[in-house]
């Protein structure tokens, strides 16, 4: 097994997770809401895949899939960015305006378009370091979070490709499975 087949498996299992536990069987007010606070889990959604669509850019020097087929007019939003560094008043409002079956249908997308480019990439390709000015250029990070991209100038693609398709996804999941448990909706 490389590492594409090791990341196709566990993309796979992360992405199935996530429809299974949040894009499946909540309300759209269990979707929206915050509690204590807290990031909605139709934010952490959103954010997810928009950062799993920056793997378009970093890895394969591909548009991402936010900027076909008119995803920003179907999901209601007009932001660019992943949303790190968002105010409560942004989540907040981001949470209230989201198309809900959009996001699901965007998640999805992104998910299958990253298949796409693991299985075209040639392994040495993971060893690559990425452009990450890109992201600044086509505004996937607002400048107030260039702090994240930064601090990892020094990793391969292969790298980004781990942590934004799987790990961040991962720790994301957490945390929306920890804000169903808040709303008393526990795991079947």
């Amino acid at each position: 097994m490389d590492a594409r087949e090791f990341f196709l498996i566990h993309h796979d299992h992360v992405h199935s997770q996530v429809a299974r536990e949040l894009l499946q069987g909540l309300s759209d007010e269990q979707m929206r809401l915050r509690p204590n606070g807290l990031n909605s889990v139709a934010w952490l959604v959103w954010h997810m895949a928009r950062c799993e669509d920056a793997i378009n850019v970093l890895v394969a020097s591909r548009p991402q899939v936010l900027d076909q087929n008119g995803w920003l007019t179907r999901l209601n939003v007009s932001l660019r960015d992943v949303g790190t560094g968002m105010t409560d008043e942004e989540v907040s409002d981001l949470s209230a305006r989201l198309d809900l079956g959009a996001l699901r249908d965007y998640y999805h997308a992104v998910g299958r378009r990253i298949v796409e480019v693991v299985k075209s990439l040639r392994p040495q390709e993971l060893k690559e370091s990425p452009d990450l000015h890109r992201l600044r250029a086509q505004g996937v990070f607002r400048e107030s979070a260039m702090w994240a991209i930064s601090e990892r100038e020094d990793q391969t693609k292969g790298w980004w490709l781990g942590h934004l398709g799987i790990g961040h996804n991962q720790m994301h999941r957490g945390q929306a499975l920890t804000l169903r448990g808040l709303q008393g909706i526990h795991n079947r």
